[in-house]
């Protein structure tokens, strides 16, 4: 399991040439033709970036093993084996079958292949990497489903979201535990989609009032699980956070026309409050946080640790690696204010004021007297 220890953990960090192109690999829980790719797009473009891109292979309602035998009579979209191959995507998204406990168990879909979804996760990644050595890859944690026969279907399901979770951690983690320091995160749908419904059942959601309403009304009663139209827009909102290290809040609502058919869109208010409980579930949940960040220039790893933790009234931000002299270091929050900026740095070690930083993440940028630039992000809990 990722742990973060205290307040602040040690990163290491990856700077590469970041393409953000995207390639999902999965099922309906991304919508039909991909709506979640096309609307990350839209958001991406609001938010002034030009690098993202993306591709996708869907097979409706299936396991990983199955996207990764069928990979060449897909659905929709192209062939995975084909489009990884490439080495054009530096960030792969795959769709588990719900609920995982059957797959990961045995499930009636997948009993024909031979192979793990531990196993299948693992051959993307091996077929990710062998191409471009800077993917990262990711789950995309689906909510499960509701039974609305049941006498209690909230109850239910917000205590098998809570019973899958330790499984979605499980898949992500085997992948390091076969390869050391490997590593897959978690797109955090799920949460983001209980936050909305928690929402609307405390009265705060804008223009909802009936949290079944979130859900596609022609899904059959004991298997509700598919979004509307309007409500994939936070599942956009999670992935784009999640993608880009980002708040999207105060980008557009109108992501749909790129979808391929009309529909209408969240109001602002509502796609504000999604975008809102998008970043806060992003950015609180471990397994959605880059331990590798992408950015551009050359390739440099550095060893970089904030103590002590938990963080008082003083921390030291201290570079294992390397010796920096006449550097200048910035700290932003998720909206890109200027919080702090400390110039003239020399050494292998920095003494800071907490300044009273609200918990929260928050943004570093440092730059060394070769002009080298240096990106990274740390947790105030």
């Amino acid at each position: 399991m990722r742990i973060v220890i205290g307040v602040l953990f040690t990163l290491n960090f990856l700077f590469l040439n970041a393409q953000h192109n995207t390639y999902y690999i999965g099922h309906s829980g991304f919508g039909w033709d991909l709506i979640v790719g096309e609307m990350v797009n839209d958001l991406a473009a609001d938010a002034g970036i030009t690098t993202y891109d993306y591709g996708f292979q869907f097979i409706g309602g299936t396991c990983i093993a199955n996207q990764w035998f069928s990979h060449g009579n897909p659905q929709g979209g192209t062939d995975s084996h084909v489009e990884l191959a490439t080495g054009e995507y530096d960030i792969v998204v795959i769709a588990e079958q719900i609920p995982i406990e059957e797959v990961l168990l045995g499930s009636q879909f997948c009993n024909e292949n031979v192979i793990t979804s531990y196993q299948s996760l693992d051959n993307f990644f091996d077929l990710a990497h062998g191409a471009n050595s800077s993917t990262q890859l990711y789950l995309m944690e689906f909510h499960n489903e509701v039974n609305l026969t049941s006498a209690t279907p909230y109850e239910d399901w917000i205590a098998l979201n809570a019973e899958m979770r330790p499984l979605w951690e499980k898949l992500a983690d085997s992948v390091s535990e076969v390869n050391a320091g490997r590593s897959v995160l978690i797109v955090p749908v799920a949460a983001a989609y209980q936050a909305m419904v928690d929402s609307i059942r405390a009265g705060v959601f804008p223009g909802i009032t009936d949290w079944l309403d979130i859900f596609d009304p022609n899904d059959i009663p004991e298997a509700t699980i598919h979004p509307t139209e309007m409500t994939y827009y936070l599942s956009a909102c999670v992935h784009y956070a999640t993608i880009f290290e980002q708040s999207p809040v105060g980008l557009t609502n109108e992501t749909i026309a790129a979808a391929g058919w009309p529909f209408e869109a969240p109001t602002e208010a509502q796609a504000t409050m999604m975008q809102e409980i998008a970043w806060s579930v992003v950015s609180n949940d471990d397994y959605a946080i880059r331990e590798i960040v992408l950015g551009s220039g050359q390739e440099h790893r550095r060893n970089i640790s904030i103590y002590p933790n938990p963080v008082e009234d003083e921390f030291t931000l201290r570079f294992e690696s390397g010796n920096f002299e006449n550097a200048t270091l910035k700290i932003y929050d998720p909206s890109g204010n200027l919080l702090m900026m400390q110039a003239e740095i020399n050494g292998i070690q920095l003494k800071l004021n907490k300044n009273n930083l609200a918990s929260g993440v928050y943004f570093f940028d440092l730059t060394n007297k070769n002009t080298e630039q240096f990106k990274g992000r740390f947790i105030v809990r």
